[in-house]
């Protein structure tokens, strides 16, 4: 119980300090002097709390404390010491405690990182993902408090999921929560840069290093999930199409677009529309995800069976950064045709916004598939499950071309390419466009 108590009473302290930050933040936004030491103290100590709470909540399983609630719907006194551990983040009130933690040490990180930029930037940044944190302090003191408490106190507890008791999950969700909520920095940062018409090389440069990070962590948290259902779930093919699948896939393709581009921003200060689009999409889908895995309305083994009103307040919160969000770009991102720059059909430029393209169709047609018997069931009442089938149709068809521009683009010079300089690469890609042919053909016949 103690642990419990100084986990809860130290989420509250860190949502008080969130409103110091807000203060001190906004007194000095207008001063051109150096950030105040102040924001960077209060956001140590705001991490430092939330490190605590969630120490806390670690402490309470690892002793087995039943007087906690979430305690004993998730461990057992014969649970080994591993899995105690791993059954922290493995339930809906310890993973939104950890998502959290994260936040704070992505804004701790990039407040330390970013001395080179300029103060009003950093400032929004700050800002903004304070608006995030927030958020989720009040979404788990009000509806999802991992430290809820049980009188009189049971001597043991309901146990873990004998299925997520697995080496691969147990660090699954904290290297896929690194990856999605690094992306709340990406978005932070990228509405700050638009605010500030910062959205520059310079600007490129600095965030790049996040974007890669984000998605490093998302594609090692995606492949760790995978090896877990190949072996568990027994997949079949070379993706299982389940719906809390897709919505970590998600933002993965949308983050793959945004590392592109934000290359392309990098070198040629172009394509900037598409780096503030997609830095907004990217953090949308990962809250999509959350929304859709804890608010019962999607049926996996890997969902958590939370009630309606969780999920309600998380569509909420998501509809409020979506209108922040969509406010700040039409109304502060101002791309004026004087300052687009031109390019040849031939380029590597082009070559990049038409994979572009193609990934955004496959983002779209797996949001269709997953959303779509949501929402016919919400319509008609009608249940349908969109399986491997309807993804291989409208995907599979669709692969070719983007692997060829893909085979192509880094071989392409920036602006303008050469097609009679590329003999060579354009006998290759006939030669390999027949084996691709053969291949197929080879493979039906069987």
């Amino acid at each position: 119980m103690l642990y419990s108590s100084i986990g809860h009473y130290a989420l509250i302290l860190g949502l008080l300090i969130s409103f110091f930050i807000f203060f001190f933040s906004i007194k000095n936004f207008n001063d051109n002097q150096i950030l105040d030491n102040k924001i960077i103290n209060f956001s140590f100590l705001q991490l430092f709390l939330v490190l605590i709470s969630f120490l806390g909540l670690i402490l309470s399983f690892v002793y087995s404390d039943f007087s906690n609630e979430t305690v004993f719907n998730n461990s057992h006194t014969t649970k080994p010491l591993f899995y105690k551990i791993s059954g922290t983040w493995g339930n809906h009130e310890g993973s939104l405690l950890l998502w959290l933690l994260v936040l704070n040490i992505f804004i701790f990180l990039f407040l330390i990182k970013s001395k080179n930029q300029l103060k009003k930037y950093r400032i929004l940044t700050v800002l903004f993902q304070q608006i995030i944190i927030i958020g989720f302090f009040v979404f788990l003191l009000s509806s999802s408090n991992p430290f809820n408490y049980i009188f009189p106190a049971p001597k043991e507890g309901l146990g873990l999921n004998p299925i997520l008791q697995d080496p691969a999950l147990a660090i699954h969700p904290p290297i896929l929560y690194l990856g999605y909520v690094g992306s709340s920095i990406i978005f932070s940062s990228a509405l700050a840069a638009t605010v500030l018409k910062y959205v520059t090389k310079t600007w490129a440069i600095h965030i790049k290093k996040w974007i890669l990070v984000s998605w490093i962590f998302l594609t090692l948290g995606i492949l760790l999930g995978s090896i877990w259902a190949y072996y568990e779930l027994g997949w079949g093919g070379f993706w299982f199409w389940d719906p809390v699948e897709n919505v970590s896939l998600m933002p993965w393709l949308a983050l793959t677009t945004l590392l592109h581009c934000i290359l392309v921003l990098e070198k040629r200060s172009t394509l900037q529309s598409w780096v503030i689009i997609l830095s907004i999409t990217t953090f949308t889908l990962s809250m999509c995800g959350t929304f859709l895995v804890r608010s019962g309305i999607l049926n996996s083994v890997h969902t958590f069976a939370s009630d309606p009103q969780r999920g309600l307040f998380i569509l909420t919160f998501l509809f409020v950064l979506i209108s922040i969000s969509l406010f700040i770009f039409f109304v502060f991102h101002k791309n004026s045709q004087q300052n687009s720059i031109l390019f040849s059909l031939v380029s590597k430029e082009t070559s990049i916004l038409i994979n572009n393209w193609l990934m955004m169709y496959f983002l779209s047609v797996v949001l269709i598939g997953t959303v779509y018997p949501i929402f016919l069931q919400v319509i008609s009442t009608e249940q349908i499950s969109v399986g491997p089938p309807f993804y291989h149709k409208l995907i599979v068809p669709f692969l070719i071309p983007f692997l060829i521009f893909m085979a192509i683009g880094p071989k392409l010079n920036w602006i303008k390419s050469e097609i009679k300089k590329k003999k060579n690469l354009v006998i290759l890609f006939v030669i390999s466009i027949l084996i691709s042919y053969l291949i197929l053909k080879n493979l039906r016949a069987k």
